[in-house]
Protein backbone atom coordinates (compact mmCIF):
# COMPACT_ATOMS: atom_id res chain seq x y z
CA UNK A 1 0.00 0.00 0.00
CA UNK A 2 1.48 3.67 -0.87
CA UNK A 3 1.56 6.07 1.54
CA UNK A 4 -1.29 8.02 -0.81
CA UNK A 5 -3.29 5.48 -0.60
CA UNK A 6 -3.01 5.00 2.83
CA UNK A 7 -3.43 8.77 3.80
CA UNK A 8 -6.72 8.77 1.53
CA UNK A 9 -7.87 5.84 3.47
CA UNK A 10 -7.23 7.77 6.55
CA UNK A 11 -8.79 10.87 5.47
CA UNK A 12 -12.16 9.08 4.40
CA UNK A 13 -13.22 7.19 7.94
CA UNK A 14 -11.50 10.57 9.61
CA UNK A 15 -14.84 12.56 7.59
CA UNK A 16 -16.81 9.63 8.12
CA UNK A 17 -16.62 9.74 11.61
CA UNK A 18 -17.16 13.34 12.23
CA UNK A 19 -20.11 12.66 10.03
CA UNK A 20 -21.65 10.48 12.80
CA UNK A 21 -20.27 12.54 15.58
CA UNK A 22 -22.16 15.37 14.59
CA UNK A 23 -25.53 13.67 14.18
CA UNK A 24 -26.20 14.53 17.70
CA UNK A 25 -26.43 18.25 16.99
CA UNK A 26 -28.69 19.44 19.89
CA UNK A 27 -31.26 21.43 18.19
CA UNK A 28 -32.45 24.07 21.16
CA UNK A 29 -33.43 27.22 20.70
CA UNK A 30 -35.05 30.26 21.99
CA UNK A 31 -36.50 33.26 21.51
CA UNK A 32 -37.01 36.78 23.39
CA UNK A 33 -38.99 39.74 22.94
CA UNK A 34 -36.11 41.84 24.22
CA UNK A 35 -33.08 41.48 25.94
CA UNK A 36 -33.22 41.08 29.81
CA UNK A 37 -36.94 40.83 29.08
CA UNK A 38 -37.33 38.26 32.20
CA UNK A 39 -34.58 40.32 34.06
CA UNK A 40 -36.45 41.08 37.19
CA UNK A 41 -39.46 38.23 37.15
CA UNK A 42 -38.91 35.82 40.09
CA UNK A 43 -42.69 34.33 40.56
CA UNK A 44 -44.18 32.55 37.69
CA UNK A 45 -48.17 30.41 37.41
CA UNK A 46 -49.38 28.21 35.02
CA UNK A 47 -50.81 30.38 32.20
CA UNK A 48 -53.78 27.87 32.33
CA UNK A 49 -53.64 25.65 36.15
CA UNK A 50 -56.23 23.71 34.92
CA UNK A 51 -57.05 22.48 31.19
CA UNK A 52 -60.10 24.65 29.92
CA UNK A 53 -61.80 21.78 28.07
CA UNK A 54 -61.93 18.20 28.31
CA UNK A 55 -58.74 15.99 27.50
CA UNK A 56 -59.44 13.93 24.20
CA UNK A 57 -55.96 12.66 23.37
CA UNK A 58 -55.58 10.78 19.83
CA UNK A 59 -54.69 7.20 19.58
CA UNK A 60 -50.92 6.44 20.64
CA UNK A 61 -50.94 9.78 23.35
CA UNK A 62 -52.14 10.04 27.28
CA UNK A 63 -52.24 11.90 30.05
CA UNK A 64 -48.76 10.80 31.56
CA UNK A 65 -46.81 13.04 29.05
CA UNK A 66 -49.18 16.04 30.33
CA UNK A 67 -48.37 14.80 33.64
CA UNK A 68 -44.18 14.61 33.36
CA UNK A 69 -44.06 17.86 31.59
CA UNK A 70 -45.66 19.95 34.40
CA UNK A 71 -43.78 18.37 36.72
CA UNK A 72 -40.45 18.25 34.78
CA UNK A 73 -40.97 22.34 34.09
CA UNK A 74 -41.77 23.15 37.53
CA UNK A 75 -38.53 21.43 38.64
CA UNK A 76 -36.17 23.14 36.21
CA UNK A 77 -38.00 26.62 36.92
CA UNK A 78 -37.67 25.70 40.90
CA UNK A 79 -33.62 24.92 39.90
CA UNK A 80 -33.51 28.25 37.90
CA UNK A 81 -34.71 30.38 40.92
CA UNK A 82 -38.10 30.76 40.13
CA UNK A 83 -41.10 30.26 42.80
CA UNK A 84 -44.39 28.82 41.67
CA UNK A 85 -47.01 31.31 43.18
CA UNK A 86 -50.91 31.68 42.80
CA UNK A 87 -51.05 35.40 43.59
CA UNK A 88 -49.49 38.18 41.01
CA UNK A 89 -46.87 36.45 39.41
CA UNK A 90 -44.58 37.78 37.53
CA UNK A 91 -44.90 35.87 34.18
CA UNK A 92 -46.92 32.90 33.34
CA UNK A 93 -46.06 29.87 31.88
CA UNK A 94 -47.34 27.26 28.97
CA UNK A 95 -46.17 24.28 27.15
CA UNK A 96 -47.11 22.65 24.05
CA UNK A 97 -45.92 19.62 21.66
CA UNK A 98 -46.23 19.76 17.86
CA UNK A 99 -47.74 16.59 16.37
CA UNK A 100 -49.09 15.94 12.90
CA UNK A 101 -52.42 17.12 12.45
CA UNK A 102 -54.76 14.59 11.27
CA UNK A 103 -57.30 16.02 7.99
CA UNK A 104 -60.34 16.25 10.85
CA UNK A 105 -58.59 18.54 12.93
CA UNK A 106 -57.01 20.83 10.27
CA UNK A 107 -59.50 23.57 10.94
CA UNK A 108 -57.88 26.84 11.85
CA UNK A 109 -61.08 28.06 13.35
CA UNK A 110 -60.87 25.38 16.01
CA UNK A 111 -57.95 27.63 17.32
CA UNK A 112 -56.65 30.81 18.73
CA UNK A 113 -54.45 32.99 16.22
CA UNK A 114 -51.23 31.56 16.12
CA UNK A 115 -51.92 28.19 17.26
CA UNK A 116 -53.19 25.10 16.03
CA UNK A 117 -53.93 21.29 16.82
CA UNK A 118 -51.35 19.90 19.12
CA UNK A 119 -50.70 17.94 21.97
CA UNK A 120 -51.62 20.29 24.67
CA UNK A 121 -54.68 20.89 23.04
CA UNK A 122 -55.33 17.37 23.28
CA UNK A 123 -54.65 17.80 26.97
CA UNK A 124 -57.09 19.91 26.99
CA UNK A 125 -55.87 23.10 27.45
CA UNK A 126 -57.01 26.51 25.16
CA UNK A 127 -53.96 29.24 24.48
CA UNK A 128 -55.06 32.31 23.61
CA UNK A 129 -51.97 34.98 24.10
CA UNK A 130 -50.51 37.01 21.60
CA UNK A 131 -46.81 37.11 19.96
CA UNK A 132 -46.17 40.54 20.31
CA UNK A 133 -44.44 40.00 16.46
CA UNK A 134 -41.74 38.28 18.39
CA UNK A 135 -38.85 37.80 15.95
CA UNK A 136 -38.42 34.28 14.99
CA UNK A 137 -42.06 33.43 16.28
CA UNK A 138 -43.73 30.32 14.39
CA UNK A 139 -47.26 28.49 15.20
CA UNK A 140 -46.97 25.75 16.95
CA UNK A 141 -48.38 23.76 14.33
CA UNK A 142 -45.59 24.61 11.97
CA UNK A 143 -42.83 22.96 14.39
CA UNK A 144 -41.63 19.46 13.10
CA UNK A 145 -43.38 16.63 14.83
CA UNK A 146 -42.36 16.19 18.44
CA UNK A 147 -40.82 19.98 19.42
CA UNK A 148 -41.15 20.35 22.84
CA UNK A 149 -42.11 24.37 23.17
CA UNK A 150 -41.79 26.30 26.10
CA UNK A 151 -43.65 29.33 26.41
CA UNK A 152 -43.40 32.94 29.34
CA UNK A 153 -46.11 35.19 29.09
CA UNK A 154 -46.88 38.66 30.52
CA UNK A 155 -49.40 38.02 32.67
CA UNK A 156 -50.50 41.92 31.97
CA UNK A 157 -50.63 42.33 28.59
CA UNK A 158 -50.79 38.65 27.87
CA UNK A 159 -48.19 38.85 25.14
CA UNK A 160 -45.25 36.23 24.70
CA UNK A 161 -41.87 37.25 26.41
CA UNK A 162 -39.87 34.36 25.69
CA UNK A 163 -39.95 31.13 23.95
CA UNK A 164 -37.35 28.23 23.95
CA UNK A 165 -37.48 24.67 22.34
CA UNK A 166 -36.13 21.63 21.13
CA UNK A 167 -36.70 20.66 17.83
CA UNK A 168 -38.16 16.98 17.27
CA UNK A 169 -37.47 16.36 21.17
CA UNK A 170 -40.24 13.62 22.01
CA UNK A 171 -39.96 11.44 19.43
CA UNK A 172 -42.49 8.52 21.17
CA UNK A 173 -45.34 10.68 22.79
CA UNK A 174 -45.45 8.09 25.77
CA UNK A 175 -41.60 9.18 26.80
CA UNK A 176 -41.25 8.60 30.03
CA UNK A 177 -40.18 11.21 33.02
CA UNK A 178 -36.71 10.76 32.45
CA UNK A 179 -36.50 12.23 28.99
CA UNK A 180 -39.07 14.90 29.49
CA UNK A 181 -37.29 15.95 32.15
CA UNK A 182 -34.12 16.12 29.91
CA UNK A 183 -35.70 17.96 27.07
CA UNK A 184 -37.15 20.50 29.70
CA UNK A 185 -33.76 21.23 31.05
CA UNK A 186 -32.11 21.69 27.65
CA UNK A 187 -34.66 24.25 27.06
CA UNK A 188 -35.26 25.82 30.55
CA UNK A 189 -30.84 26.29 30.75
CA UNK A 190 -31.61 28.87 27.89
CA UNK A 191 -33.58 31.34 30.27
CA UNK A 192 -31.87 33.51 32.39
CA UNK A 193 -31.91 32.71 36.30
CA UNK A 194 -34.43 34.22 38.17
CA UNK A 195 -32.80 37.51 40.08
CA UNK A 196 -33.68 37.24 43.54
CA UNK A 197 -33.74 40.64 45.70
Amino acid sequence: MKLSDALYLFLCVFFLSACVATSGIDNTNSISSSEGVLGKRTSYAWYQPAPAAQPAYGPDFNADLNNHMLKAIEEELQRKGYTKTTVNPDMLVAYDISVSVPDAMDKPELYGPGFGYSYAYMAGYRYSYGNAELPGYRAVDLFKQGTLIVDVIDPKSKQLLWRGWTEGGIKKFDAGYGKVKSEVQKIVNRMPGAVQP
